[in-house]
């Protein structure tokens, strides 16, 4: 029957605290026969102080002994080099079994993470079918409904702000959704009266959207751009609402915020102004989720924790549950494969478990 990543965990302390026990043993047969050595020593001298005594004939017999007696110390003193050897061999593959049990460990529960988190992905996908503004979060659907009904000193609230995005490619949808988490789910407002009024409705329908005060000029943000070669955020979606555009560029640059396929072009884009970011680009990221170059110079690579995806960049929610079931699919792949290169760890520490006892080390 197979075992499971934690049934084989065990089996593998298992055999580590028999390793200890072994070693345990090895060092008592090692004090052991110090102690032999020690007395066969004191039975030589003794037996040198009555060769004084004895006559030719004893005197040879006594020698013949004593030949006896160094030879056992030579042969003690072999088997205490060895049993050393031995149980330097076993400390070193302890410490190695040791560590790929913590690291395999540590993949096993990885994989099990990421596989529980594409499923709640899955579910929420699914609950965006029949309610699509839950996406931005409890209580927007409710606080839309009173928003519509209230009067206003500025102009109505605009929100949610991903409610007026669309991806260009649908490729860039975890990426981008990642670097405007937050800012997605969020409202306009013109006045501090009606963000106060705003944040009232918001706390009677239990949502926790941000509420920005901002100004609806329409400004020119051409001069702001990098190289037309470029992919920017902004390039990569179509915005309906201008006022929404101009938030985003002024409050997130997301003008000047590049994305790549692959990361080492990145990393030479990051790099090729003298080593520094080129004009009017403020950050790189990958379509894996990566964030490149360092503003100081030099290379630097570094992993963004990807949200969940969700159809809050107008993405369509049977692409998206599809493409999360992809995604289940390859991490639970993955998952296998972590609780094959468990099993396979078992069975060597099995095996390397048995070879000492065929040598006779762990019965001494």
């Amino acid at each position: 029957e197979r075992r499971g990543p934690m049934e084989q965990l065990e089996s593998t302390k298992a055999t580590l605290r028999s390793f200890k026990q072994t070693e345990n043993e090895i060092n008592a047969e090692a004090r052991n026969t110090r102690e032999r050595i020690e007395s066969l020593k004191r039975d030589i001298t003794v037996e040198r102080d009555r060769l004084v005594d004895k006559d030719s004939a004893g005197r040879e017999r006594l020698r013949e002994t004593i030949q006896d007696l160094e030879a056992e110390v030579t042969d003690q003193e072999a088997e205490i080099s060895n049993l050393q050897e031995q149980q330097k061999t076993l400390e070193d593959r302890s410490l190695e079994l040791r560590d790929s049990e913590k690291q395999l460990k540590q993949d096993v529960e990885k994989g099990r993470r990421q596989v529980e988190r594409v499923k709640t992905g899955l579910q929420e996908l699914t609950q965006q079918t029949s309610d699509q503004m839950s996406a931005f979060g409890r209580g927007v659907k409710d606080a839309l409904m009173t928003i519509k009904k209230t009067q206003w000193s500025g102009m109505e609230p605009i929100g949610p702000i991903g409610k007026f995005i669309k991806l260009r490619d649908p490729k860039w949808s975890q990426v981008i959704e990642t670097i405007l988490n937050k800012p997605l789910n969020s409202f306009l407002v013109e006045t501090h009266a009606d963000r106060t009024k705003l944040d009232a409705i918001f706390r009677r329908c239990g949502c926790q959207s941000q509420i920005v005060v901002c100004k609806t000029e329409l400004f020119d943000y051409s001069q702001g751009e990098p190289d037309k070669d470029y992919l920017t955020v902004l390039r990569a979606l179509h915005i309906s609402n201008e006022i929404v555009k101009r938030q985003l560029i002024n409050l997130n640059r997301i003008e000047q915020i590049i994305l790549v396929e692959q990361r080492s072009v990145g990393d030479k884009i990051m790099s090729s102004n003298n080593g520094g970011f080129p004009q009017n680009v403020s950050a790189c990221y990958s379509v894996d989720g990566y964030s490149l170059g360092a503003r100081g110079g030099g290379l630097s690579t570094q992993a963004i924790f990807l949200v969940r995806p969700s159809s809050r960049l107008g993405e369509d929610i049977s692409q998206a549950i599809a493409r999360e079931k992809q995604q289940l699919i390859e991490q639970n792949q993955k998952l296998k494969e972590a609780q094959k290169a468990l099993n396979s760890m078992t069975q060597e520490v099995e095996a390397l478990l048995g070879e000492h006892k065929r040598s006779g080390i762990a019965e001494r």
